[in-house]
């Protein structure tokens, strides 16, 4: 069989929320062996005793080990291996670098000073190896006068201007919905810095270290909105789902509870189209619709007639109609039984039934490519899925099996806290810990 492209590359991953460890999954996906550390004293899954019934958890039951089945980081951590390290202790530490050794990446999008004062900063870490690839990507990155700034991906998604541009021209900010994009945007990046700086290495046989912000890495796609505001020095005004040179362009209620298609017209052989298709061929020559710049200036009452059309119709049958005639349209599917049910996603086979030891067997999304193998026999790479890992559920493979220690010694680390599988009481990311203070993980 045909190993993936990063077969035998090992990454030690401390990371939390979404950016890192998405970054994390990617790799993984790619055939990387990743082992995330984390601590007893300091998780990021969730709180340790969350009340019945809390949404996240399978059939909103966080069970006995709920951080063994909160649904963001089973989702987010796929294809890893899990050990627990307490890295304010000598021996957390002296573990840590052992697998710095044997390994060839190290990532984190902890904030920025947090691996040094853990004394596992680059500097050291490339001691132990030099020919090391480390990447450090708090949110505004590791030099600057915001480098040591806190950040979420709201806060990011902020600071780039991205949320000034969202949301309906008559609502002030204050309506916009919860924006993580640039989260997804830096674990992409990261993973694809990462690659080149492998690609690097084995031509040079150097490490790199990369220094990375997230919201640097968000703002490329933005970048029109920069190229306007050069040219015409005027800010770019939030439009909800209208566009500068389409129209229609938007979403509109169906038939059905909160049901809704979008709907994109890019040219004039589409918009006759969809006049065609809605039964209304006359309306193309309309005067108020005639052109381009027209339905721009009339879009209020151009939308009110499409709007009628759909109100009536399923938002299926409506895609379905105007895809046959070559209109870009969809339905708007929620996160629920819509995407798991999609005969598109389906085929792909995107969903996986995957079984987890605490959260029990779900379908959950999958790699996001399948790698073809371009052989005579052109076969196909299987897609790697393996559960998110239970905390600590690997100590014993990599402390014991990979790095030689005993059984004496790890039941010794175990009664010092500094590894197990139970966090200790109070350690959630919103626990006043000693951890906490030294291990302020606050970038996503």
């Amino acid at each position: 069989m045909k190993k993936p492209p990063l077969a035998g590359i090992r990454a030690l991953e401390l990371a939390e929320i979404w950016a890192g460890p998405f970054c994390g999954v990617l790799l993984g996906d790619m055939g990387a062996e990743v082992i995330k550390v984390e601590a007893l004293q300091r998780i990021a899954r969730g709180p340790i005793r969350p009340a019945p019934n809390t949404p996240g958890y399978p059939d909103y039951d966080p069970g006995a080990r709920p951080w063994n089945r909160q649904g963001n980081f089973n989702a987010t951590n796929r294809n890893k291996l899990g050990l627990t390290l307490d890295l304010t202790s000598e021996q957390g530490v002296d573990a840590f670098k052992r697998l710095v050794n044997i390994s060839d990446i190290v990532f984190t999008n902890y904030a920025f000073g947090v691996m040094d004062r853990l004394g596992v900063g680059q500097e050291v870490l490339r001691k132990i190896k030099p020919d090391l690839i480390v990447l450090f990507t708090p949110g505004y990155g590791n030099t600057g006068p915001y480098k040591r700034h806190r950040s979420m991906g709201m806060a990011i998604d902020a600071m780039t201007g991205h949320s000034a541009l969202r949301g309906y021209p008559d609502l002030d900010l204050s309506h916009n919905s919860l924006v993580h994009h640039p989260d997804a945007v830096a674990a992409v990046t990261a993973t694809f810095a990462i690659c080149a700086a492998l690609h690097y290495r084995a031509r040079t046989g150097k490490g790199q270290f990369i220094d990375m912000s997230q919201a640097e890495a968000f703002m490329p796609h933005l970048g029109e909105v920069f190229l306007e505001n050069q040219m015409s020095g005027r800010r770019r005004e939030r439009r909800g789902n209208s566009h500068p040179r389409m129209s229609p362009h938007g979403c509109y209620r169906c038939a059905g509870d909160d049901a809704w298609v979008a709907i994109a017209v890019r040219s004039r052989r589409e918009w006759q189209s969809l006049c065609d298709v809605i039964g209304q061929p006359r309306l193309s020559a309309d005067p108020r619709f005639a052109s381009l710049d027209e339905r721009i200036a009339n879009r209020d009452a151009l939308d009110a007639i499409i709007g009628e059309w759909t109100s009536r119709r399923d938002r299926h049958d409506i895609s379905a109609q105007l895809q046959a005639a070559g209109v870009p349209a969809a339905p708007v599917l929620d996160c629920g039984a819509d995407t798991y049910d999609d005969p598109h996603l389906q085929a792909r086979q995107y969903f996986q039934l995957v079984t987890h030891a605490d959260a029990g067997t779900y379908p959950m999304s999958g790699p996001v490519w399948s790698l073809l193998s371009q052989a005579d026999d052109d076969t196909r790479l299987p897609n790697r899925h393996e559960p998110a890992p239970t905390l600590g559920e690997h100590n014993g493979l990599l402390l014991g099996d990979l790095l030689g220690y005993t059984s004496d010694t790890l039941r010794s680390l175990e009664r010092a806290n500094t590894i197990g599988t139970t966090p200790i009481q109070g350690a959630d990311m919103g626990g006043v810990r000693r951890f906490a203070r030294e291990q302020t993980a606050s970038n996503r």
